[in-house]
């Protein structure tokens, strides 16, 4: 008898295990379902949201997408008679001692930006973002400027210009970010593309970069195209302002 109600035990103790172990599986078997539906949903809400490689949505980087929405061409008001064009292979330069236009202009960011004596001297820096001459003055003109040989008096202006999209270093905003242009820039009046805007032609420019240094009085010192070491460009400006 006792023996009879081990056994009866032990079979029951089995079938137990037995109802345990096939409860056990249906339920890691319910779970990879629902894992592998919730995958499912997941693949179709991206699929649904962002589209294929052809129509998702262009990379959302702030910094990018502020300086290619900027403009390439603003408007410019000249005032003035137009300087003659420099002539770099000349002894002299027929554009020194004249009064410099007037310009009225804005930035990338369309605030407004004259170009006149009515602050004192200035230095107006032309420059084109495909022009490799460019790209190696800009650095210059910036440790230049670190190194605290900037004169106070004198206001320093870039103007972007000659901006062709087929070019390098298009957008011309980005580029100037990208170098880290310290100063204002004006954006000037297209001409054409990679040609000589509004500004840079009232200015008798020639090649790139170009430099004009206009004094207090409203006269044009010096004019010079090409790249400039700083330590002669220290030497140009500090001759400039003198005169």
């Amino acid at each position: 008898m006792a023996n009879r109600q081990r056994a009866e035990a032990r079979r029951k103790a089995a079938a137990k295990a037995a109802s345990q172990k096939e409860g056990g599986n249906s339920n890691a078997l319910w779970i990879g379902l629902i894992a592998v539906v919730a995958i499912a949903l997941a693949a179709l809400i991206v699929v649904v949201a962002g589209g294929d490689d052809e129509t998702a949505t262009p990379s959302s980087d702030s910094s990018t997408q502020v300086t290619s929405a900027f403009p390439t061409s603003q408007p410019a008001t000249i005032s003035g008679d137009v300087l003659p064009q420099y002539n770099n292979d000349a002894e002299t330069d027929d554009g020194v001692g004249l009064t410099a236009p007037t310009v009225k202009g804005l930035t990338f960011g369309g605030e407004e930006i004259t170009l006149d004596s009515a602050d004192g001297a200035y230095m107006v820096v032309f420059l084109a973002h495909w022009c490799p001459h460019c790209n190696a003055e800009v650095p210059r003109l910036i440790d230049w400027k670190k190194s605290g040989a900037v004169p106070a008096d004198l206001r320093v202006i870039g103007v972007a210009t000659a901006v062709a999209e087929d070019a390098p270093n298009f957008p011309p905003a980005e580029w100037f970010n990208n170098k880290g242009w310290p100063w204002p820039v004006l954006v000037d009046q297209s001409a054409g593309a990679g040609v000589a805007g509004e500004v840079a032609k009232a200015y008798g420019a020639s090649g790139w970069p170009y430099f004009v240094i206009v004094g207090a009085d409203g006269k044009v010192k010096v004019r010079v195209s090409g790249e400039v070491e700083a330590a002669e460009l220290e030497s140009i400006v500090t001759a400039a302002l003198a005169s």
